[in-house]
């Protein structure tokens, strides 16, 4: 840096009569054009237009000046009307935008200002600047796309409902011809009631009863109804989607977007929702002067960056463990509006929604979800929609098939309740049903329910109606049941036998029971995915088998050998499930969210079926890739496995691994 030197020839009266002589005219330059900056102003010029189209259409015209919304209690000091004068500073023009009044919604804009509802710079007098895109202005104005984000500012939720409920309800509505009536949304005609905020106002629940009784006259002179009847079901649908009209449609199926991709299995949303990513409250607050726009093409603003990062996380923010959550631009930018909603403020008591103060002060809880709604808000991001798994190679984790019958068959819904409550330490499933955390104990049995109502088997009557084939009934019991009933029903160390006399008396429905729904304290687990053909040869064929010595009333399953199971987790199990059963390409069985979970039972049975669709093979059948284990070798490794939780070098357990 060049070092400034002074000699004292600079310092002379005269040089410095010369130098404030300059400066004093430069000083009173800018004071004299201070008074004249505001007549080339951005907002003069509106004004000038704007007085220009009054008097051509006898609008009264308006004074020029700055004109504000000033909200002390809100700290809001809002000068957006001296462009948009049409909001409340002058009779509106509708022949231009910039002039028009505000769209009708459920209360007085003029309450709350603007920046209330829309962000921006209220106190700013230039475009750039009011609508916040200036560098040290972070909350930038809400686009048209993201407008409705800003109901957020004051409420801090809207009915929980799915995208294929709204589709429907919407279709209905329009099938049905209400519009013709009502106006809904911006559409419609008619001076019925509006249906854009009736699910805020309320309507009257026998709605449809009173609609039938209402007659009209036709051309004859008889009078008649001008209403047909609506089916149950489909009155049940337009019900769930009037209620969904709050007066912001795009955010309640943005919420529903949200819900369905599973955004609370990682972060929190209102204190609900797991702790692998950041609470996203306030993730639509961030400010834009501290984000990287390296990976961003495009516009240098806040919906940009946030669209972006949902399209694709690692690629603007390198490191990023976050999956892909949208699949296309239209998905991004309603994932988008929903963020933005979340940034909920402070407000005076005055002026806080019924809802939110209910919720606030009075611990009133939203609606209950239903069990197939809590699975997509908390589950979904992970194991898929159906709970058909998700592999993210890019940041090289598996989330197993938790909605695959060969999992639902095994695990009871007190093996699932367990593991949403625990979690899985150290892994990315978090423990949402712990006590106090984001699920009630309802809710928990609401997800285990709907999970387990992925597989139903047919009811007897069904499968005695059916056509039996012995070749199928032989061909299935050899690959499901001879590993534990053995080969002619004689029974196993793992499965009670089926062809002793007093197993004889058992008719073919107990077998298409235990089939059906499993059998209680033993290894024998349900068989969902038979159809009533394949239910009854299996039933005919086991009534076939030669009779054998023995009581099927005094067999008792097996015990394992910890120490035998520990070689052969060593020579099969622990290239997937990693040496100390950290979890590799398979689960960590070490982790104690498992093993309070896992019984040596629901164990057993894994190894001898093995997982259809994953890498897990069934070590109960015989294969040119995997042994096939004798009885006492899966009670032995099931006795290993069950004892790791006692373990206390199962330490690694507990470290990040690739599956969860």
């Amino acid at each position: 840096m060049a070092q400034i030197t002074f000699r004292p020839e600079d310092f002379k009266p005269g040089r410095l009569t010369r130098v404030f002589a300059v400066l004093s005219l430069v000083f009173a330059a800018v004071l004299a054009s201070a008074p004249l900056r505001p007549f080339f102003s951005e907002w003069r010029d509106t004004q000038k237009r704007y007085n220009d189209l009054a008097a051509q259409s006898g609008t009264p015209q308006v004074p020029l000046g700055i004109k504000q919304t000033w909200k002390p209690k809100l700290e809001v000091t809002d000068r957006c009307i001296s462009c948009h004068l049409g909001m409340g500073a002058a009779t509106p023009i509708a022949s231009d935008k910039l002039f028009r009044s505000h769209p009708p919604i459920p209360h007085d804009p003029k309450e709350f200002g603007c920046t209330v509802c829309h962000g921006g710079q209220g106190r700013a007098t230039t475009k750039d600047a009011a609508h916040g895109f200036v560098s040290f202005w972070d909350e930038q104005m809400l686009d048209v796309r993201h407008q409705s984000a800003g109901c957020g500012a004051c409420h801090t939720s809207v009915p929980v409902t799915s995208r294929a409920g709204l589709n429907r309800g919407g279709q209905l509505v329009e099938s049905l011809d209400c519009l013709s009536c009502h106006q809904m949304d911006g559409r419609g005609r008619g001076d019925a009631p509006n249906l854009s905020t009736i699910g805020l106002k309320g309507y009257r629940a026998d709605w449809h009863a009173v609609h039938l009784t209402k007659r009209a006259e036709d051309k004859t002179g008889a009078w008649q109804s001008n209403y047909g009847e609506i089916d149950a079901a489909d009155l049940q649908r337009i019900d769930a989607f009037l209620k969904t009209r709050v007066g912001a449609p795009r955010i309640v199926e943005a919420q529903a977007l949200a819900y369905e991709r599973g955004c609370l299995g990682c972060h929190k949303i209102q204190g609900r929702g797991g702790d692998d990513g950041p609470a996203l409250d306030e993730a639509g607050r961030k400010p834009v002067g501290g984000l990287d726009f390296k990976g961003v093409p495009g516009e240098r603003t806040l919906v940009n960056y946030m669209e972006r990062h949902l399209l694709d996380p690692a690629g603007v923010v390198p490191g990023s463990q976050m999956p892909a959550m949208a699949v296309n631009h239209e998905e991004a930018d309603l994932l988008t509006s929903y963020v933005l909603f979340l940034r909920c403020r402070e407000l005076p008591a005055e002026f806080t929604p019924k809802e939110r103060l209910k919720q606030s002060l009075l611990g009133e809880k939203p609606a209950p979800a239903t069990g197939l709604q809590l699975f997509g808000a908390y589950c979904a991001g992970c194991h898929a929609p159906n709970g058909e798994g998700r592999n993210y190679g890019s940041i090289q984790v598996r989330f197993p098939r938790i909605g695959a019958p060969d999992f639902l068959d095994l695990a009871s819904a007190q093996f699932i309740e367990s593991t949403i409550q625990t979690g899985r330490p150290g892994r990315k499933m978090p423990a949402l049903g712990a006590p106090g955390a984001s699920l009630s104990p309802e809710e928990t049995k609401a997800i285990a329910a709907h999970l387990k109502s992925f597989v139903v088997a047919p009811g007897w009557a069904e499968v005695e109606r059916a056509t039996s084939d012995r070749a199928l009934g032989e061909r299935t019991y050899r690959a499901d049941c001879a590993a534990c009933h053995g080969d002619q029903g004689e029974g196993t160390l793992l499965g009670s036998p089926l062809a002793t006399p007093d197993a004889r008396a058992r008719r073919r429905d107990a077998v298409h029971k235990a089939l059906a729904d499993g059998v209680p304290g033993t290894a024998m687990p349900r068989y969902t995915g038979y159809d009533s053909a394949t239910y009854k040869s299996v039933a005919d064929y086991v009534a076939t088998l030669s009779t054998v010595p023995g009581s099927r009333t005094a067999w008792r399953i097996g015990s394992g050998t910890p120490t035998n199971g520990a070689s052969l987790f060593a020579r099969h199990c622990a290239g997937c499930h990693g040496g100390s059963a950290e979890g590799k390409l398979g689960p960590a069985l070490a982790n104690s969210g498992f093993q309070k979970a896992a019984t040596s039972e629901f164990i057993a049975a894994t190894i001898v079926r093995g997982r259809s669709g994953t890498p897990m093979p069934a070590f109960g059948r015989d294969s040119v890739s995997y042994p096939k284990l004798a009885p006492q070798e899966v009670l032995d490794l099931a006795a290993f496995v069950r004892g790791l939780g006692a373990n206390p070098d199962a330490k690694t357990a507990e470290k990040p691994a690739k599956q969860n």
